[in-house]
């Protein structure tokens, strides 16, 4: 659960207004293809629903307090005399893909290249969210990135960290007082202070530093392959969901271990496609999901299951997977197979962290311990400037994107709000206010729902939300 506020500083972190924060790094104009260490203000590690919602927010909530009086002095500086762009608050994002990977359409992306496309929305195709400068090994990404927008900016190198200049194109973020970078790459460590980084697709491994003010921590979680893809660009991603659609074709039994939502809705989009193949939903329990939810919620599904004919095995465990693609129980019973699916567990990416964040706040679940306004905190012991959104926090909550989404936006404002006025605004809701509820694609593409007590089959708004997964609903809860 969500642990009190009132906790006791840890480490040697602290809360930094605006006056106080780190000056930022002036990375290159034309950006590089190459790991560079550097500082920033503010690092979101994770560009997904959670990052990506972090990152729009605290664009959103500069931009508002630029026009504020009160506030844009502080953000922009008051002297223009020499045409010098304001000052900037610099925020980076660092994130393995180059663009937002709807997770919630991966059951259907598997067995549909085509579908696939409609699921991957490169970051140079996001609305009103543009970056000013891009580390990345692919100078074509970084070509894109720089010039889709015409009012992009970029900063000239410099070795005073107060010298400023601007190219012709506009100043872009800076008109918010913010600087914002991306880093194609993926975060090997990180602590209270820094993080260490190498970039997507290096064959040099190289790597590097980002020290930083704030951390917002939204790495979220890895399953296997093919349901956590690589992805790390459109056409990769795109070809493994061509291997893992032929995969499919190619064999006629197919099994999936593990009835959580995943499982439910890969097993549920393959017989749909497929009807005359032999797939097989294998779980280790008499019911499922294995969310807190009716037995009226999960009878429905089961029942839309079996009505395909879907193998329903319930109550077994596999110990062993057979080159063959047999499995064999805990019970030694064969379940013929010939290709598997492992949608049995998850693993949250808490290991990058250091050990001493690791001891004192990753529980046995690797689920992070956090307070009301998101930040580190257990039994005593707070980290200020560390935030953790999304998958990984430990609550009750039933993990979705809708609620990463929301504690992206929640850590934005609350943030921002630390930074000019040193004050907490939104804690986190009270969950005994909050509708507890669930959606999943079962058999036949059938809809099965429940909100708050009540279970519904294709509720007309659900139906129209997944057509595409639910990817128009994410883009425009994050207006991008």
């Amino acid at each position: 659960m969500l642990t009190s506020s009132h906790q006791t500083l840890s480490l040697t972190s602290a809360i930094k207004t605006i006056s106080h924060l780190l000056a930022p790094s002036i990375l290159p104009v034309e950006g590089s293809t190459k790991a560079v260490s550097f500082t920033t203000n503010i690092l979101i590690v994770g560009g997904a629903y959670s990052g990506l919602s972090t990152l729009k927010s605290l664009k959103n909530h500069f931009r508002e307090r630029c026009s504020n009086p009160k506030y844009s002095h502080l953000l922009l500086g008051d002297d223009d005399s020499e045409n010098r762009p304001p000052r900037r608050i610099s925020i980076t994002v660092i994130e393995p893909r180059s663009g937002l990977l709807n997770v919630i359409g991966i059951s259907k992306s598997m067995i549909d290249p085509e579908f696939a496309k409609t699921q991957y929305c490169k970051f140079q195709n996001l609305k009103d969210l543009s970056f000013d400068k891009v580390v990345s090994t692919d100078k074509s990404l970084i070509d894109e990135l720089s010039s889709h927008d015409s009012s992009n900016t970029s900063i000239g190198t410099s070795s005073d960290e107060d010298d400023y200049s601007t190219s012709s194109t506009g100043i872009g973020n800076l008109e918010h007082g913010i600087e914002i970078n991306y880093v194609h790459g993926k975060v090997s460590y990180l602590d209270d202070k820094k993080a260490q980084y190498t970039l997507s697709n290096d064959s040099t491994n190289e790597k590097a530093i980002i020290d930083f003010d704030y951390v917002i921590m939204a790495t979220g979680r890895d399953r296997s392959w093919p349901t956590t893809p690589l992805a790390y660009n459109e056409s990769y991603f795109l070809d493994e969901m061509t291997k893992s659609q032929l995969q499919v074709e190619n064999n006629q039994i197919i099994s999936v271990i593990g009835a959580g939502a995943v499982g439910i809705e890969i097993a549920s989009d393959i017989k749909h496609k497929y009807p005359q193949k032999t797939v097989n939903l294998i779980h280790p329990h008499d019911t499922f999901p294995p969310e807190p939810l009716s037995l009226d919620f999960k009878e429905k599904i089961h029942q839309t299951l079996s009505d395909v004919g879907i193998n329903i095995i319930i109550n077994s465990r596999i110990k062993q997977e057979l080159q063959n693609g047999d499995l064999i129980t805990t019970e030694n019973k064969i379940i013929h197979s010939n290709l598997n699916f492992w949608c049995n567990s998850h693993k949250n990416n808490t290991s990058i962290l250091s050990s001493e964040l690791q001891q004192n706040f990753v529980n046995s679940k690797q689920n992070i311990y956090v307070n009301e306004y998101l930040q580190l905190a257990h039994e005593g012991k707070t980290v200020p400037n560390f935030f953790v959104v999304g998958d990984l926090i430990e609550s009750p909550i039933i993990k979705s994107a809708g609620w990463a989404m929301y504690m992206g936006r929640q850590t934005a404002n609350n943030l921002v709000s630390l930074i000019l006025d040193s004050e907490f605004i939104e804690p986190f809701p009270d969950l005994s206010k909050m509708p507890r509820g669930m959606v999943v694609i079962a058999g036949d593409g059938k809809i099965v729902s429940e909100l708050w007590g009540e279970v519904e089959l294709n509720n007309s708004n659900y139906v129209e939300e997944y057509k595409d997964y639910c990817f128009g609903k994410v883009r425009a809860t994050l207006g991008v």
